[in-house]
């Protein structure tokens, strides 16, 4: 029998999110705040066991330490689920595929932790794979006990086992200029954040989250070959795994804009059906992209079975091909990124 006289209405110590804070991070700092641990909210909000807070647990977390709802609740991974389909928000940006996000299994920038004392909301998105300060790789385990972290932890700079998550005992890699810059990207996109830039990859800039998130996992998520790089259907794939991803769609995009793709069949590559998908439920602006990424491959994979049916769009005649290619001239010019 529980005895909900017991549980506090509200803990002592009190603060707001932080802007680029996550919602989970924000609990665990703010339990370090009041001397409790993870385990502690859990059983009071009646989550024993749990690994994560859901977000209809929102309002009682505002309770117990004085947070403002309409702030936080954007920054929590929330999932809602109809017919069978899972979609995703995160700080208001839809996504359509759910292992897009990490809800119960975070990732971390130790530097950043050591500096900020906050987990970023950044790190939540599964392509976010290094640190856009720092220039590491995130990490995904504790290198002491070689656990996934979790939110269900001691405190917010130590594991489950008590290591701690500051640089001198969890050692990370240097991260790839891929990975460097698919991070910053989504954080851009993520926030918000518009910088105008000019280089090969400015294709993407305009590209909503979803569509952005879910082009460069259909251009890196297989091996040349045509095997997948051990992502498993449906499921949020390790950082590290999430990194080759990122570095193959990266360099597979900007080969493709840049006409460096050799006459061989690059589709065999491509995760095909993504971007099947990607043409009927993105923006109309993200579709004449697409179309046109799609029309750059067609042009050097001339033998493939599997593109011809991406090649129309019903409505890009209306415009015209030279007008579209016009059009996207833009996100074709030589540079590095």
């Amino acid at each position: 029998m529980q005895l909900d006289w017991l549980r506090p209405t509200t803990f002592p110590n009190h603060d707001q999110i932080h802007d680029e804070e996550s919602g989970p991070g924000y609990v665990l700092r703010m339990c370090d705040l009041n001397l409790v641990q993870f385990c502690d909210i859990s059983n009071i909000l009646g989550l024993t066991g749990f690994t994560y807070i859901p977000d209809n647990r929102i309002p009682e977390i505002c309770r117990l330490f004085g947070a403002n709802h309409s702030k936080l609740v954007p920054r929590f991974v929330a999932q809602s689920k109809q017919k069978s389909v899972v979609t995703t928000f995160v700080l208001g940006h839809k996504l359509q595929k759910p292992y897009l996000a990490r809800q119960r299994h975070p990732q971390i920038c130790p530097h950043c932790l050591a500096s900020k004392r906050i987990v970023q909301l950044a790190w939540d998105i599964t392509l976010v794979t290094a640190c856009h300060i720092h220039h590491n790789q995130l990490i995904d385990s504790c290198a002491q006990c070689g656990r996934k972290i979790t939110w269900r932890r001691s405190s917010l700079i130590n594991c489950q086992c008590g290591a701690s998550f500051l640089p001198m005992h969890q050692p990370s890699k240097l991260a790839s200029k891929a990975e460097i810059y698919v991070s910053r990207l989504i954080w851009e996109k993520l926030f918000g954040i518009f910088e105008p830039k000019n280089h090969s990859l400015s294709f993407l800039n305009n590209l909503q989250l979803d569509t952005a998130l879910r082009l460069i996992w259909s251009f890196g998520q297989l091996e040349d070959d045509g095997h997948s790089l051990a992502v498993r259907p449906g499921k949020v794939p390790s950082t590290a795994i999430a990194g080759q991803v990122v570095q193959k769609g990266i360099e597979r995009i900007y080969k493709t804009l840049n006409h460096q793709v050799k006459r061989r069949k690059l589709s065999s590559s491509i995760y095909i059906n993504g971007i099947k998908q990607l043409k009927k439920d993105t923006p109309w602006n993200d579709q004449l992209k697409i179309q046109y990424l799609i029309n750059l491959i067609i042009e050097k994979d001339l033998t493939t079975s599997k593109l011809p049916s991406l090649t129309t769009h019903n409505q890009l005649t209306l415009f015209g091909t030279t007008t579209h290619e016009k059009t996207l001239q833009t996100f074709n010019r030589p540079a590095r990124y």
